[in-house]
């Protein structure tokens, strides 16, 4: 069978920073009380993202210059219109071990944050929208006929038995609002917690999945230069809950304004955040016979953070079709899968094979990718901070739905207000990819890569990633008289003795 990621764009690189706003909520919603602004709009922000353990990048120009058409002219042709493309470009695993693809994309909405100092409160709401498409424990054959095609020599002729994969596709819009408070403050004692309610809304959602599918690719009869593939017996599930018949733009522009579509549901995130605050006097001061905090700055040494995500559901109920498919013996001749224009023609030629005997309209329901999250945020000196961040997926991947990737990443960061520099260094997709990113944020606009790697043709990569966005911040001020009132018990705070900095 074939299956989906959802947790579709980290956007690592500012996740863990404390002028990301509404943009770290996805990764612990207890981030939206204590922020540095006192309230956050954020405008807009994008990305895509692309993981797979399979193949590798192996051209000898790099996937940048071949996006952006400025590939050399000796990789051309004679006219220099296009590059001749050869198959050792894409290097193919011979490990033997199952595919695992994703291919995903995000939009970040508006969104709202408002910060309420006086009563260690935080809310926001805000609206995110996925687009999420995966193939994962495809066995090694299904993915070596994916990527060198059923002409390749080595699979001609060969019969190949109990083959399996998951693949799902999904668009989704998620809206949410978020809310936070201070549970403990209490000297170098800090703790907020966080929790987001979620209400989902689709009406695109497609799967086929096997686990026992055995083919064999054979010359075609009248055409010797193209293949059949014989299939001599599958065992399979099919859903399409898709209001559209093929790929097009206005599918997801569409949806981007309904509350409504074939399928809803509900979903939510809990997290707390521990601070370990070791010069807490630095940061407080005494107004009108009141003691207040600094909310203008950082003021940990380290903290942690724990959160559960993506647990939810999604039911789908108007006009969809399931099928149970059980077949031997049929034939899938050449140019029966066309150029791809969207799953929604992948499900309907396929029924077209196979038959729809055992379809049904049932309604069905799929889960969220629930995924547990632990942070650690280390200040190593002024303006300068390492984050670990571990994500672990919590549900099996052999399953009708929404499937999360496991990973962890640390990403040493240059952080200001007005400017952060971060560089995330990550093993992804389940532990197998490894990743090197950077981002960098000015003010309110921050652009960036997960995997930069996989432009730059460093390491023969398998994988790319991009994002951008922009936001406003109105941040804290200091109330009262300036921060010459501030209450400093101990001019000699600890982290100066350690590490001799200001």
């Amino acid at each position: 069978m074939l299956s989906h990621n959802v947790f579709s764009q980290n956007f690592l690189g500012i996740a863990g920073s404390n002028y990301s706003g509404t943009n770290s909520l996805a990764t612990n919603p207890a981030n939206v009380v204590d922020t540095r602004q006192r309230i956050f709009i954020n405008l807009a922000g994008a990305g895509i993202d692309f993981q797979n353990n399979y193949v590798r990048w192996n051209a000898p120009f790099s996937l940048l210059s071949f996006v952006t058409q400025t590939t050399p002219n000796k990789f051309r042709n004679a006219d220099g219109s296009k590059v001749i493309w050869k198959p050792s470009y894409l290097k193919v695993s011979e490990s033997g071990r199952d595919l695992s693809l994703y291919a995903n994309g995000e939009a970040k909405g508006p969104a709202l944050g408002v910060d309420i100092k006086k009563w260690g409160l935080g809310v926001a709401v805000g609206v995110r929208y996925r687009f999420m498409n995966s193939l994962t424990q495809a066995s090694d054959e299904i993915g070596k006929t994916i990527i060198k095609g059923t002409k390749s020599t080595e699979l001609i002729g060969n019969t190949y038995v109990n083959e399996h994969g998951y693949l799902n596709s999904s668009f989704l819009n998620e809206f949410y609002g978020s809310i936070g408070k201070v549970i403990v403050e209490e000297e170098s004692k800090f703790i907020k917690i966080g929790a987001t309610g979620k209400y989902y809304v689709s009406s695109m959602y497609n799967h086929i999945g096997s686990k026992n599918f055995d083919f064999t690719i054979v010359p075609n009869l009248n055409d010797n230069l193209r293949q059949d593939i014989d299939i001599k017996n599958a065992q399979a599930t099919l859903t399409d809950a898709s209001g559209f018949n093929s790929l097009q733009t206005s599918n997801f522009t569409g949806q981007m304004i309904e509350l409504t579509g074939i399928g809803k549901g509900f979903g939510g995130d809990l997290g707390i955040i521990y601070e370990y605050r070791p010069d807490f006097q630095t940061y407080t001061r005494n107004n009108n016979r009141k003691q207040f905090t600094n909310p203008t700055q950082n003021k940990y040494l380290y903290k942690i953070g724990f959160s559960l995500i993506d647990v939810g559901f999604i039911k789908f109920s108007n006009g969809v079709e399931t099928n149970a498919l059980f077949s031997s013996n049929d034939v899938i001749l050449p140019q029966t899968y066309q150029k791809f224009g969207g799953f929604e023609p992948v499900i309907a030629t396929t029924n077209s094979i196979f038959g729809t005997a055992s379809a049904n309209s049932n309604s069905f329901i799929i889960l969220m990718p629930a995924t547990s999250v632990f942070t650690f945020d280390y200040n190593l000196k002024e303006n300068i901070y390492i984050n670990l961040n571990w994500r672990q997926s919590l549900l099996n991947s052999n399953r009708r739905g929404v499937i999360n990737y496991s990973g962890v990443s640390i990403t040493p960061r240059y952080e200001k207000k007005s400017l952060e520099i971060a560089v995330p260094i990550g093993i992804e997709n389940n532990y197998k990819n490894l990743n090197i990113g950077a981002a960098f944020r000015y003010y309110g606009f921050y652009f960036g890569s997960d995997n930069i790697t996989g432009w730059l043709n460093t390491f023969n990569p398998r994988g790319v990633s991009v994002y951008a966005g922009a936001f406003i911040p109105i941040y804290h001020s200091l109330p009262g008289s300036p921060l010459k009132c501030f209450v400093v018990a101990n001019p000699q705070s600890y982290r100066k003795k350690k590490f001799r900095r200001r």
